[in-house]
């Protein structure tokens, strides 16, 4: 298993989307530390920990690279025809897949370390290291959302890895998970403004626990903590469950 794990991120980091989102990591982080310099803030200076916590505002660069790569990870596999290679060692579909799956759970806590990483980097370089008694609170603050916000980008990117053991063509996996994933988003405003409480078993309606301390309320009357741990992990037996199915059934006569 682990020689699988091994194999997965050197495959992994040979592909040119890993070290094209690398990189447009840093230009994004250095973009936007530059911007928020040049801009004069109507709260004071800006700090670090200010900046640190700006960051996790868009966090949305990690959802589309998470989706990009959980979205072709297996249906490229099929598309080249090179799942045969795999499948041909002694070693089990169980094996391969797991493997695969837990490469894409590591990509993200990668992706999260490098970009926060580089948030506190650019807030030193541009914004030096002056710290008041607020700070801590805010590191505080900000490492709840950045928390959060990995559970629901595990998620996001566990939909698109099913999508990529559904359909052979990666094109179509990864238009299918952004279509989705971004409707079902835009469908839990849409069900929260209409108070229809049918919404708050929806996905995205329970990823950001921050709404049960300093983000609340949530979206719909009778949601808890418990309540969304719940629907979060029913979610992902769901998402990986069928994406195993998948894998398992699929024919590799290609």
């Amino acid at each position: 298993m682990l020689q699988l794990i091994k194999n997965e991120h050197k495959k992994l980091m040979k592909q040119k989307i890993t070290i094209i989102a690398l990189g447009l990591l840093v230009v994004f982080q250095f973009m936007m530390s530059l911007t928020m310099k040049q801009v004069p803030s109507s709260l004071g200076e800006y700090t670090v920990a200010n900046y640190f916590a700006y960051s996790t505002n868009v966090v949305f660069v990690l959802q589309v690279f998470a989706v990009v790569i959980g979205a072709t990870m297996i249906s490229t596999e099929f598309q080249k025809r090179t799942i045969k290679f795999l499948l041909i060692r002694p070693k089990t579909r169980l094996h391969i897949f797991l493997s695969k799956y837990i490469t894409l759970v590591l990509f993200v806590i990668y992706l999260f370390v490098f970009y926060y990483v580089l948030s506190f980097i650019f807030g030193l370089i541009f914004f030096g290291t002056q710290f008041n008694e607020d700070t801590g609170r805010l590191f505080q603050y900000t490492f709840e959302v950045i928390g959060s916000e990995w559970i629901e980008v595990v998620m996001m990117a566990s939909f698109a890895f099913m999508c990529s053991s559904l359909f052979r063509n990666s094109l179509i996996a990864l238009v299918t998970s952004f279509l989705v994933l971004y409707g079902a988003k835009s469908l839990v405003t849409i069900m929260s403004l209409f108070e229809n409480q049918w919404g708050k078993i929806l996905l995205f309606a329970n990823t950001d626990f921050t709404q049960y301390s300093f983000q609340g309320p949530p979206p719909f009357d009778g949601m808890s903590v418990l309540f969304s741990l719940f629907i979060v992990v029913a979610h992902f037996v769901f998402f990986v469950g069928t994406a195993w199915l998948l894998f398992w059934k699929r024919d590799v006569n290609v």
